[in-house]
């Protein structure tokens, strides 16, 4: 249940960083310095990049939980981050869903690489990013998925 809330605050934070690129925080108090731009042009293609991966991602984790019955629980949960992620990135276009073939074992592997994979890519985007509050965006989904790694094995 830690976890849960701990996750929960760190897509938090980042949901919060998202709003505040995408224009739709409070009007800052007069006098106020924002310390990083948001450099929406540039980032663009990075956003659509990782969303598009987000939601690969996601169709593979609904497709094992709902194949695969001793991954349900996993699979799901997994989904459902994919979907809050890609929400908070503005593109909620699903993926084709993979077929899911083998048993247990070998289904688990697949999504394992799959969200080591994306978790890595989230990393290398946070460090591309240049705006600031997409890069935090970033880094919060990989250690979101990072987290949920360790709780779910």
């Amino acid at each position: 249940m830690v976890a849960g809330v701990g996750g929960t605050a760190l897509t938090l934070t980042g949901c919060d960083a998202l709003d505040s690129l995408l224009g739709e925080e409070e009007p800052a108090a007069p006098g106020a310095v924002s310390p990083t731009a948001p450099a929406a042009d540039a980032d663009s293609a990075l956003v659509d990049e990782v969303a598009t991966a987000i939601a690969e991602a996601g169709a593979l984790a609904t497709a094992t939980g709902t194949t695969i019955p001793g991954l349900a629980r996993i699979g799901l949960r997994l989904a459902k981050i994919h979907e809050a992620h890609a929400a908070e990135l503005g593109r909620t276009t699903p993926a084709d869903p993979p077929v899911v073939t083998g048993g247990k074992a070998t289904a688990l592997r697949r999504l394992w690489r799959r969200e080591t994979a994306l978790q890595d890519q989230l990393v290398s985007a946070a460090q591309a990013a240049e705006s600031g509050a997409l890069a935090q965006v970033f880094a919060s989904m990989a250690a979101g998925l990072a987290q949920q790694q360790a709780v779910l094995t």
